[in-house]
């Protein structure tokens, strides 16, 4: 263990002492350093309070920093899981694999978020076709080389053909995985905060090929996606929907050599930002994450009607131990027991039937009628199930309570669980009842605000232990000649180890049909360690830093650029301007904000689409002053092409093509890896911007002669030449026009 520094280490003596010696090198002309003299007084006075800061500071322990980071509502972050979609093949026949279907990479185990409906059918062809090309890129989305969704210039009426081997099932929800290129210079914003969701420039309409009203003729038949995390293929994500009538073969150039069954994504209104590019396209497709569930709940709501029947699809729903409570009229949960038919029930029985689907994975809870078992009383989340682990049947009991203050009991067993998934229960038994009831215990940070009654209970993830309280901060539990403790859900995982790289997750671990495998077709990401003390200070300095109300027009910038979703390049916040407005700033609108926005693109003029624009105006909608009118536009461009006469040494006198570059890196509205950010915006163009450029290249000897030229809205070119763009106006590059004379020849 490091050894915790002194920062007392400083006396007051010590401090005057070098206050005075440094006075000669930094105010040579205070000559009096006498104790009468008010500087030294000061000196003294200054010394005595960083001393005294110090003797407290140095006393300030690492309990005390979580207390004042607690005050300003930060917590040091737990463990992250890693995350990464996993694609399964092989299969014959029609499967489902519940949520928490577990996986394994190495000795890693990962589990599935959602249900997963697997469809014996495989992606033979990837076909793009455009106005002017059609192009086969099946190889290219099989060896995750990026091409582009609807050509490199996506325009309307562009399509991406998805060609299969077999029909897929009717009624059927089909889930298509969507990997899209990522590794632009500007990376898309993830804002923590829940926001309202990306809204596409662009518009995909889906069709598939089958037969007509006749059932004859072949026909496209639209789709309607029931999920679409793609946002019209603006981003990575899942599509999901249903296929509502038979699917026909058709053959299709240049993928002509045979029939087969296609889906079409057609461009139907265009208008990207930046044109998609896709890596890879799977099918039976699902996300999963680094994490093994030992113990989980499923609550539901009762309507307090006889036969309430509910059903899950899960896992350890399926595979797993059951037990079902019931909120009782007095708050308490007990367990009621599993049986087989209700008919065996008597009315006042505490009893449901549990049934299993074997084809769609799924778990089934009845309730009686009040004949044949209980009535679940009315209420909110009152009927819980929960599944278990076989291993984790024994262990779920963390041990019976002594009915002494501040109890500790041991729970890692050498794992660190994720304090979000606990649920803690403490059972007594009531007197006059012969069943035991359960009470709901919750996690917190520490004692400091809990009463003599709250169930509240510390977990340390370091210590792996949970401690209870001591009847004054945090209830006693009662005391049992049994284990009374046990947990309801938990949950293992988080930390780095889970960035596990592509192809590693391939373990099943499940009874799998012959032919069934799993693979990574990328890497998982976003596995963290828990966050440290000195990490959560630095974070916390990060976020105070970072605004969260609009006020100034850097807080409209560094809001606008923090839009999730999207790639915003530059962002140009303009005060008391409202568009349309002329004579600026002269004339000025009160109450008015104009937020620019350049996306970044590939193209020499970015164009902020009406989808972008309205997402980022959603955004800042939340942060603005409610006095404040908001105006979100894209750039304007002004193209400037230079006219210029330069006098060249005579070796050089061929260098027009390396003038042009120069200029065009200075004329242009984004970075492309020149080390600056583009032009600003507003800025004039002087003709002496021209001339510095140009004078500053090997071999240039004098510029004789410079002259501008603007195309777009908005400018003015003044008697010097010079031209000035609006204030919401970035420059381009034209085609400029450069003519060398050789020294010699003059």
């Amino acid at each position: 263990m490091l050894p915790i520094p002194n920062l007392d280490d400083r006396m007051f003596e010590q401090m005057v002492m070098e206050a005075r010696k440094s006075i000669p090198k930094l105010f040579p002309e205070w000559t009096d350093e006498n104790e009468h003299d008010p500087g030294i007084t000061l000196l003294e006075l200054m010394s005595w309070m960083t001393e005294m800061q110090q003797y407290y500071l140095n006393r300030v322990t690492e309990r005390s920093e979580r207390k004042f980071l607690k005050l300003l509502g930060i917590r040091p972050r737990d463990a992250v899981s890693a995350v990464c979609d996993v694609t399964f093949t092989g299969a014959t026949q029609q499967l489902v694999l519940p949520k928490g279907t577990p996986l394994t990479a190495m000795d890693l185990r990962f589990e599935t978020q959602g249900t997963i409906q697997f469809v014996p059918a495989v992606l033979e062809k990837v076909l793009v076709r455009t106005e002017t090309a059609a192009a086969d890129y099946t190889s290219n989305n099989q060896a995750k080389i990026a091409y582009y969704a609807f050509g490199a210039e996506a325009r309307k009426g562009a399509h991406l053909y998805l060609g299969f081997d077999r029909a897929l099932p009717m009624d059927t929800e089909i889930s298509i995985y969507f990997n899209l290129f990522d590794r632009y210079p500007v990376r898309v914003s993830h804002h923590a905060e829940k926001t309202a969701p990306m809204i596409s420039s662009a518009k995909v309409t889906w069709s598939f090929a089958g037969a007509d009203t006749d059932g004859q003729s072949e026909s496209w038949l639209p789709i309607e996606p029931t999920v679409d995390n793609t946002v019209h293929l603006s981003q990575s994500g899942e599509l999901k929907f249903l296929v509502t009538s038979e699917m026909k073969p058709m053959s299709l150039y240049p993928a002509d050599d045979r029939s087969r069954y296609w889906i079409c994504c057609t461009l139907e209104e265009d208008g990207y930002e930046l044109a998609p590019k896709i890596e890879k396209i799977t099918l039976n497709t699902v996300r999963a994450v680094e994490q093994e569930t030992f113990s989980e709940v499923t609550g539901f709501n009762s309507s307090g009607e006889s036969g309430q029947s509910y059903e899950l699809s899960s896992y350890l729903a399926y595979n797993g131990l059951h037990t079902v409570q019931v909120l009782d009229e007095r708050g308490r949960w007990r367990d009621w027991h599993t049986v087989a038919d209700l008919s065996t029930c008597g009315p006042d029985e505490l009893c449901c039937e549990l049934q299993q689907d074997s084809a769609r994975r799924t778990t089934r809870l009845r309730f009686g009628d009040g004949v044949h078992g209980s009535i679940p009383p009315q209420g909110a989340k009152r009927v819980r199930l929960i599944a278990y682990s076989a291993e984790f049947d024994y262990s779920r009991f963390v041990g019976g309570s002594k009915g002494l203050p501040g109890q500790t009991f041991e729970i890692s067993r050498g794992r660190v669980y994720v304090p979000s998934s606990m649920l803690l229960q403490v059972g007594y038994r009531p007197r006059g009842e012969d069943s035991v009831v359960w009470d709901d215990w919750t996690a917190v940070d520490d004692f400091d605000n809990s009463k003599s009654t709250d169930r509240h209970y510390v977990y340390d993830a370091a210590a792996g232990t949970i401690r209870f309280g001591n009847n004054e901060a945090g209830l006693v539990p009662r005391k049992s000649g049994e284990p009374n403790i046990r947990f309801l859900a938990l949950q293992a995982g988080g930390g780095v180890r889970g960035n596990v790289k592509d192809g590693l997750v391939t373990g099943l671990g499940f009874a799998a049909e012959p032919g069934v495998s799993v693979t990574n077709p990328f890497p998982a990401r976003g596995g963290l360690e828990a966050e440290t003390l000195a990490q959560a200070k630095l974070r916390v300095q990060r976020e105070l830093a970072a605004p969260t109300r609009a006020v100034t027009a850097e807080d409209y910038e560094a809001i606008a650029k923090a839009a999730p979703g999207l790639r915003v390049a530059r962002v140009k916040a303009i005060p008391l301007y409202k568009p349309g407005m002329r004579d600026f700033p002269r004339v000025s609108a009160p109450a008015q904000m104009t937020v620019v926005v350049v996306p970044y693109s590939e193209s020499d003029k970015p164009k902020a689409g009406k989808g972008f624009l309205q997402t980022i105006k959603q955004h800042l909608d939340r942060h603005r002053l409610l006095t404040t009118e908001l105006h979100v536009i894209p750039a304007e461009y002004i193209k400037i092409t230079v006219h210029a006469v330069v006098v060249m040494e005579p070796k050089y006198k061929n260098e027009q093509r390396r003038i042009a570059i120069e200029l065009r890196n200075l004329l242009q509205p984004m970075d492309h890896g020149q080390g600056a950010e583009g032009w600003r915006f507003g800025r004039t163009v002087y003709k002496g911007d021209i001339y510095g450029v140009i004078s500053r290249i090997k071999g240039v000897v004098y510029v004789q002669d410079i002259w501008l030229d603007a195309e777009g809205t908005g400018f003015h070119k003044d008697g010097a030449g010079d031209i000035h763009i609006p204030p919401y106006a970035l420059v381009y590059s034209g085609v400029h026009e450069i003519e060398t004379i050789s020294q010699t020849d003059l």
